[in-house]
């Protein structure tokens, strides 16, 4: 039985001009690209319980993008999620989920989107007295492409906790063989790979510092098949890490440093032998705006396994983070990171570049926020050599308005 009274709603908005000047361009080469755009966000989302045990949610979003100085506009409609979820009765610390769901596994590192999915969770510490979580998924990724996930967490204490990660993903959808023809720029190839995640994760507190960690290792087989017959037919194993360390400290109320290193490795000749790059399915990274955020070049990712916008040579990134609430209104936030290649081919420098990013916020309501971005990429020796050295400072600055409607 629907009541009404218990019926939550949603409607997030966000509007923004953004201003891209100088970006990398994998095709041609350089840094030349410039994207002028206006953006509107529309996120609409219910959740409708069913009786005691049931509930339904669904959640849309849509993405408009106005090209300035183009009539035309892009448009990008997701169904985000459309489940049921059921928790077991005599059990209500576990749930099962089913049907298009939006996960963000290992933190996003592995993948970050939507799927058709089945989910079930268990809160045993709630139910059993034990201080552990469960949480397991089967997903459809794309065609004929599972994908399995299960993490277990210990809870030590309520700030703190370790986790341990696994991931299985079988994929038909020539994802490893979309980095090859890049590196060929033919398509000679198709492929089929299998892929399989091992990590860690833990939070907990050293002192006054907060440690937030992640460390991941991916395995797997490739095959690729030729389409064409000038191209030889090919078995390889796949290989990478991924760690992400990050030590927050509280300088005071209004102020909180966070001091992070990311590494994810590469491979400097991704033609010979096996291939070194860590990989996932569709991960999403936000340590600076411009080289991870969106990735500064997708040539060799997809939708499937691929490396999230990053060069094939992997990346080291020491950076730091320093997020100010001044008042109940304003919130800024400045980043700042040097980029190296964590395997570059020989004879080309490592150094990626560095980024310096700036935010600022203004609330003026409780559902109404002001932003703006300022972020600027300046590219090293890794992109001097690639591009013959025509190298500009990449630039992007936005501004726009968010709005939350709820009940």
């Amino acid at each position: 039985m629907i009541s009404t009274d218990k019926i939550s709603y949603s409607l997030f908005v966000n509007d923004r001009f953004h201003f891209m000047n100088d970006f990398y361009d994998s095709g041609r080469r350089n840094f030349k690209e410039d994207r002028n755009l206006n953006v509107l966000y529309l996120d609409p989302a219910i959740t409708v319980p069913i009786g005691s045990y049931l509930q339904a949610v669904a959640e849309v979003d849509g993405q408009f993008i106005y090209r300035l100085g183009d009539s035309r506009i892009d448009r990008d409609i997701d169904l985000r999620n459309a489940y049921l979820k059921a928790v077991i009765p005599g059990a209500r610390w576990m749930s099962v989920s089913v049907g298009q769901q939006a996960l963000s596994t290992a933190g996003g590192f592995i993948y970050d989107d939507e799927a058709p999915t089945v989910r079930y969770r268990a809160d045993l510490e709630m139910g059993l007295d034990l201080p552990f979580k469960l949480d397991t998924l089967i997903s459809r990724i794309k065609e004929n492409s599972p994908y399995v996930h299960a993490e277990l967490k210990y809870c030590f204490s309520l700030l703190e906790s370790g986790s341990f990660i696994y991931g299985y993903y079988r994929d038909r959808s020539n994802s490893i063989a979309r980095i090859y023809n890049a590196l060929e720029f033919e398509n000679l190839y198709k492929s089929r790979s299998e892929t399989q995640w091992f990590g860690l994760s833990l939070r907990k507190f050293l002192g006054n510092v907060l440690m937030r960690s992640t460390a991941l290792y991916e395995t797997g087989t490739a095959h690729l098949l030729p389409k064409k017959l000038t191209a030889p037919e090919r078995s390889l194993r796949t290989r990478g890490y991924l760690l992400d360390l990050n030590f927050d400290y509280s300088l005071n109320d209004k102020c909180l440093l966070t001091a992070f290193f990311f590494m994810a490795s590469g491979d400097g000749r991704p033609k010979q032998g096996d291939l070194n790059a860590f990989f996932a399915i569709n991960p999403f990274i936000d340590k600076t705006n411009i080289f991870f955020n969106g990735g500064i070049d997708s040539q060799f990712s997809s939708d499937n396994v691929g490396i999230g916008g990053r060069q094939l040579a992997g990346v080291i990134t020491p950076g730091a983070t320093a997020d100010f609430h001044l008042n109940r209104r304003i919130e800024l936030k400045l980043t700042g990171a040097y980029l190296f290649a964590q395997r570059a081919p020989a004879g080309q420098g490592r150094a990626y570049g560095w980024e310096a990013d700036g935010m600022a916020y203004y609330n003026l309501y409780d559902n109404v926020q002001f932003f703006a971005e300022a972020n600027f990429f300046n590219p090293g020796a890794y992109f001097r050599h690639q591009t013959g050295r025509q190298t500009n400072l990449s630039t992007e600055f936005l501004f726009g308005i968010s709005y939350l409607f709820s009940n």
